[in-house]
């Protein structure tokens, strides 16, 4: 009687602790990264988009996208993070942004919801804003340069402006004429539209006669570098003259134009070019005065300015963190099983899923071997995270050979290369996948490790199953291709999971949380 009674009382105890099965809500969105981080508020969760760069405020009925009474700072988006302090009065959130490609400054965007406040519309404030970096180009426009050569020159302004601003997003420029007038060609303010900025680049006509090199540098002080045309006061500040000789009929003297207290902080550089610098000593010892130690470059024509155009950039941008570049090579020959080959898939999808949630300069390619080498994703294909993931969920088996190497070849020649997306300075990743060695293929091992291009590239090597296991001269390749202490091996397909923490830590340095996505599991 007694036993049954408390039998009973257990009973009644579990049904008062029941988990509910059936979501009370569903609510859809094409960016796979929303509803990955909730984050409870006072009548419902917050949910950032990332995809989308917005934030939305989700009750039992609704989902309503969070209006801000303000615009967030050029080349940002949110992390896929938010939190927040709630007390009776009000909510304060705090929504996690990040530059994209610049110096990895972080924002935040603080809201302040007022419990009592129903139209969906809040105030905010930007903290932690970078002020980013102001540079004017001073040009000689003078009589001695032929109109070819001013095209040249303004070529070059407009190159470095487009090139400067793919990795630049906090970067306004300025560009001042110098001839018969001082002229501002391009303001700070006209920087904010870069179409528009470039095109005004293009149509620059040249104002000819006279060499005012000094009027044209207090230009640039005292009408470019102030507030009211832009400028802001804690930016980091250059000006670049470029110029084919020394001044002429100039009324200003240049070392008391250098040495303005508005030049305080601000860096210089200069080029020379031609003969009327190169082979005049006085056009020399000006622009080096001009210039910073280091900072004066010389060039034999206008032609030549693209052979300096990579070093100013970088010099420019020297502080930028290019990011990081990972391809993953992936053996898709005829000795792995469809349904290995797609928790292959779900493993690289993973990877590079959850990467992305601690490091927004990071960019992924795919390469695939098998009968052919066939690259699945470029590191172009990033700018959409989310196309990028549905491009490795529809990756197709090649089947047949194992080139390994040529696959690996592949990747330094087609994938780490500037015009499909690569920097010069970014940190390089290859990581290997594979459940065999190499069988059929043309190109050997030792050579492709050993070709120039693979200098300063880390190299990780993934070996799955009894091909590898089993298999000296297979783990003894696995052991070549991979760095020091970067070759994994795990016993089957499944096991992939067992080792993306410690990939993931190892790519980023970030120790985190996985989400695993496969193919039961759709991101909403």
């Amino acid at each position: 009687m007694y036993r049954g009674l408390l039998f009973i009382i257990v009973i009644c105890s579990v049904n008062g602790f029941n988990i509910q099965k059936t979501p009370v809500k569903y609510f859809t969105n094409d960016d796979p990264l929303f509803g990955q981080t909730v984050i409870q508020s006072t009548d419902g969760v917050f949910v950032p988009s990332p995809k989308h760069g917005k934030l939305f405020r989700c009750t039992e009925h609704e989902c309503v996208e969070v209006n801000y009474d303000d615009k967030k700072p050029k080349g940002l988006r949110p992390v896929a993070s938010v939190s927040s302090l709630t007390s009776e009065e009000e909510q304060h959130v705090m929504v996690c942004i990040k530059i994209l490609k610049y110096r990895d400054v972080r924002y935040g965007r603080q809201l302040f919801f007022n419990n009592n406040n129903n139209n969906n519309y809040y105030q905010g404030q930007w903290i932690g804003q970078d002020s980013g970096t102001e540079i004017a180009f001073v040009l000689d426009g003078s009589g001695s340069i032929q109109p070819d050569d001013f095209q040249r020159a303004k070529d070059f302004i407009y190159n470095v402006m487009f090139n400067v601003w793919r990795a630049c997003f906090n970067c306004d420029f300025a560009i001042v004429q110098y001839g018969a007038e001082i002229r501002t060609e391009l303001s700070l303010l006209d920087s904010k539209d870069h179409a528009r900025a470039l095109l005004k680049v293009k149509d620059i006509q040249q104002i000819f006669k006279i060499t005012k090199t000094a009027s044209a540098i207090h230009h640039v002080l005292t009408d470019i570098f102030i507030p009211e045309n832009g400028s802001k006061k804690n930016s980091k500040k250059t000006i670049i003259v470029l110029s084919d000789g020394k001044m002429l009929g100039d009324p200003m003297n240049l070392t008391d134009v250098l040495n303005m207290p508005q030049m305080k902080g601000v860096t210089r550089y200069s080029i020379g070019v031609g003969e009327g610098i190169l082979n005049d000593t006085e056009a020399i010892q000006e622009m080096k005065e001009i210039a910073d130690p280091e900072k004066f470059y010389k060039v034999s024509n206008y032609a030549a300015l693209d052979d300096i155009q990579s070093s100013l950039q970088q010099s420019l941008i020297g502080d930028e963190d290019s990011g990081t570049e990972i391809a993953f090579v992936l053996d898709g020959s005829g000795s792995i099983q469809r349904d290995d080959f797609q928790r292959a898939k779900d493993f690289i999808y993973n990877v590079m899923f959850n990467v992305w949630n601690t490091c927004f300069d990071c960019n992924f390619a795919i390469v695939q071997y098998g009968q052919e080498i066939r690259t699945e994703l470029s590191l172009l294909d990033n700018e959409n995270s989310a196309r990028a993931l549905l491009k490795v969920k529809d990756i197709q088996q090649l089947l047949k050979i194992t080139k390994t190497a040529s696959a690996i070849h592949h990747v330094l020649t087609d994938i780490f290369i500037p015009e499909n997306g690569s920097k010069s300075n970014s940190r390089k990743i290859i990581i290997v996948l594979s459940d065999g060695k190499i069988l059929g293929d043309p190109m050997n091992l030792t050579d492709v490790l050993n070709m120039p291009q693979m200098k300063g590239v880390t190299r990780y090597s993934i070996g799955v199953g009894g091909g590898i296991l089993n298999d000296t001269e297979a783990i003894q390749e696995m052991t070549q291709i991979a760095d020091p202490e970067k070759f994994y091996k795990v016993s089957n397909y499944a096991a992939l999971n067992d080792i993306l923490s410690s990939l993931q830590q190892n790519l980023t340095g970030i120790e985190g949380k996985n989400l695993e996505v496969n193919d039961s599991v759709t991101p909403p």
